[in-house]
């Protein structure tokens, strides 16, 4: 009997033997997980404060760079809206961050604007070649230059029944010129009758106009009025100053009927207006109801659609 009680204490004993090592193990495993989850970027950014939706989008940019930056900071919700913004870009992350505490009264919209169309420096102040291989998408502006010898090998001249000037005086490249027909032909039928009243320049012919402006007014005016030389988009054959047939007046123009008609029509024949009342601070030019540029309609109803400026849409799109 004796050698079946201590048998039996025996079995307990070894069972629970059994039980603490199994327990400890277990201890151990579930120890060891929460060491290991502990060093996980998941757990790290949860501990800097952020939500589970933030840390579920941070992780889903699977940006090794970019998690980094956020954890070696403290928590900084602004970050998460500039990697929110519609047109983000990864390559200029860096840039972003730079600018944004450079200039912390910005929201993160203007800071992804103005880092992705160069407007974190002055106008001409840090200028690049024009890419000329874009072809009808090319940019230019005051940071996109064009060369001196630049001009368009397919200019072809304005027939007088839709602009003014002396015969062969305003030209435009052949695709501009074809879908401007097409927007005329639909703004006829409606009752307006529009006419060019500048289109393709030289840059000697750029560099005369602004001088006028500038000799006449100073340079600031003539920068918030005209382009310098080779950031003009009449070099390019593809810019059109379309006004009326009884209103040429660039004061008044906007009030037209024919105005507000191109400026609702004019991207299903593929033109933009270029600089907008309410894009100033963008273009870095004044209101100009009257200039359109020719870019395509896809790209024009995507700008319009989506009250964009075509440097936002190069910036995001087509710059490399």
């Amino acid at each position: 009997m004796a050698t079946r009680k201590k048998l039996k204490k025996e079995v307990y004993l070894f069972i629970g033997l059994i039980i603490v090592i199994v327990g400890g193990v277990i201890f151990g495993i579930n120890k060891f997980k929460e060491y290991q989850y502990h060093k996980t970027n998941e757990y790290k950014l949860l501990n800097l404060g952020y939500s589970n939706d933030e840390v579920d989008f941070l992780l889903d940019l699977n940006d090794d760079e970019i998690i980094n930056y956020v954890l070696s900071q403290e928590k900084n919700s602004k970050i998460i809206n500039i990697l929110n913004e519609k047109y983000f870009l990864t390559k200029n992350f860096n840039l972003y961050i730079e600018y944004m505490n450079n200039n912390k009264d910005l929201s993160s919209s203007e800071i992804v604007r103005n880092i992705n169309i160069h407007l974190d420096k002055n106008f001409y102040e840090d200028t690049e070649k024009a890419n000329t291989t874009l072809d009808t998408t090319l940019l230019v502006n005051k940071h996109y230059l064009l060369d001196k010898d630049y001009i368009p090998d397919d200019l072809v001249n304005v027939s007088q029944n839709y602009a003014w000037g002396e015969v062969g005086s305003q030209k435009v490249r052949e695709v501009a010129y074809n879908a401007f027909l097409d927007m005329w032909n639909a703004a006829n039928e409606e009752g307006y009758y529009l006419m060019i009243n500048s289109s393709y320049r030289s840059y000697e012919d750029q560099e005369i106009v602004y001088n006028n402006y500038k000799n006449s007014s100073g340079e600031r005016f003539a920068d918030s009025i005209a382009a310098r030389p080779g950031s003009s988009e009449h070099q390019t054959g593809l810019a059109l100053d379309i006004f009326s047939k009884t209103n040429t007046n660039k004061n008044t123009f906007s009030q037209t009927d024919e105005a507000k008609w191109l400026k609702e029509n004019a991207h299903n024949f593929g033109f933009i207006l270029r600089y907008p009342e309410d894009k100033v601070d963008i273009t870095g030019y004044s209101f100009e109801s009257w200039h359109y540029r020719y870019v395509g309609k896809d790209i024009a109803t995507y700008i319009y659609e989506n009250d964009i400026t075509y440097e936002e849409y190069y910036a995001y799109f087509l710059e490399d």
